[in-house]
């Protein structure tokens, strides 16, 4: 595919998924569009897409087909809009290989209810009550993994204190044993919509 076809189609399917993308994004997309920036553009939507688990159809999953090496591994994992959405799974883990102790478990329950009930406020009633469930079980990875997705996908608004606070709680676990929104955790703090007034 030539260059000048390619930066077409990207940016048409950039108009295309705006509704799914983040919108305080936008606007760099499109100057990476409108830059020439095809490649780079194919890749920043295929990471958004497969950071926040968004489903796109077969057409879009070939347009961003081309984005070449390090979009390869995400394209695979981009969910298919026919595709039953399957569950998140993973093992809870820690931040080293020693043993998890009690007064671990107890700081990083304590301190993600915290945080989650410094959202009260801001979160859906029904993703408060499905994470506090998730908090109540010990299924904190979970819970913050939702948390996570609730807070980029509806841009609920963070101060930096609560960035901070969920950065130290993402940190806690080792990326190889949890979720997308935990593992690619520089990612999703970076697409926080972040604030001074909560």
């Amino acid at each position: 595919m030539d260059a000048a076809k390619l930066n077409e189609g990207a940016r048409e399917l950039l108009e295309q998924l705006t509704d799914r993308l983040p919108k305080r994004r936008l606007p760099s997309y499109r100057a990476l569009g409108e830059a020439g920036e095809s490649t780079s553009l194919l890749n920043e939507i295929c990471k958004m897409l497969v950071n926040r688990h968004t489903e796109v159809t077969p057409a879009e999953k070939d347009t961003l087909h081309p984005a070449p090496r390090h979009g390869a591994n995400r394209r695979q994992r981009l969910r298919l809009h026919q595709q039953p959405r399957s569950d998140i799974g993973f093992a809870p883990g820690c931040r080293s290989t020693t043993r998890v102790t009690t007064a671990d478990l107890n700081w990083l329950n304590t301190k993600s209810q915290q945080l989650l009930e410094r959202f009260a406020g801001r979160l859906s009633p029904h993703d408060l009550e499905s994470n506090r469930t998730l908090g109540f079980a010990g299924e904190q990875a979970i819970m913050l993994n939702n948390l996570c997705a609730s807070l980029v996908k509806d841009e609920i608004s963070v101060t930096p204190h609560e960035q901070q606070a969920l950065a130290e709680l993402l940190n806690w676990f080792r990326p190889a044993t949890v979720a997308d929104l935990i593992r690619d955790r520089e990612n999703t703090l970076a697409s926080l919509n972040l604030t001074d007034q909560p």
